[in-house]
């Protein structure tokens, strides 16, 4: 993951696209390759200036399916996933770079597929529902897209423990704390504490609350 990780922050799981994803272009680079073998193959001995043409032509096809293949190998490298303590994060691309962040506390749904190649090959698409405008978001070709969703799903629920823990002591000490209540002092106008009986800035006895 290129997406650097924030103070306290740490990662947990990562996947990227299935190398089901370039099966296009894999196919693309078997194509070219065959008719490579082939030009020479079937062009005999002595070569004639026709058939040159033709092993030229296919191999240049051949160089394009290379760099086609490579591309999206490479595309798909870089097409990840990641699940921290804090937040999920997508990011994607190779020259121009994309990444969209999901917090943990924003996730409401969870949901993914797998069809019957899907499941034997272990990938599918996984979807998330946040409370942000956006909606859904899918993830498509995610290689152990189960693995991805129950980690996502566990560690929401614990950062939300975590949060309900947070909360709940800030609500205990506002409420049961008087020691952090405040209130002006009627001689001097400075804010000192509601316990207070004697005034820290002007020295003088204040009246009861």
């Amino acid at each position: 993951m290129r997406t650097k990780l924030r103070e306290g922050e740490r990662l947990i799981f990562e996947t990227r696209a299935h190398w089901i994803s370039v099966v296009k272009p894999f196919l693309v680079l078997l194509a070219a390759v065959i008719l490579f073998v082939l030009s020479f193959v079937l062009a005999g001995s002595p070569t004639t200036t026709a058939a040159r043409t033709v092993q030229r032509i296919c191999a240049g096809l051949l160089v394009v399916a290379v760099l086609y293949f490579g591309y999206w190998e490479w595309f798909r490298r870089r097409d990840i996933w990641a699940v921290t303590n804090l937040r999920v994060v997508d990011e994607k691309g190779i020259f121009r770079r994309f990444s969209k962040e999901s917090p943990l506390d924003k996730i409401n749904n969870l949901s993914y597929d797998q069809s019957v190649p899907g499941r034997i090959l272990n990938f599918g698409n996984v979807e998330i529902q946040t409370a942000a405008e956006d909606g859904a978001t899918v993830y498509r070709w995610v290689a152990r897209p189960k693995q991805l969703k129950e980690t996502i799903a566990h560690y929401r629920d614990e950062y939300g423990r975590e949060l309900g823990k947070i909360q709940d002591g800030e609500e205990a000490s506002g409420t049961d704390g008087k020691a952090e209540k405040t209130r002006e002092c009627p001689f001097c106008a400075e804010t000192i504490k509601a316990a207070a009986k004697v005034c820290r800035y002007c020295g003088r006895d204040l009246p009861p609350l």
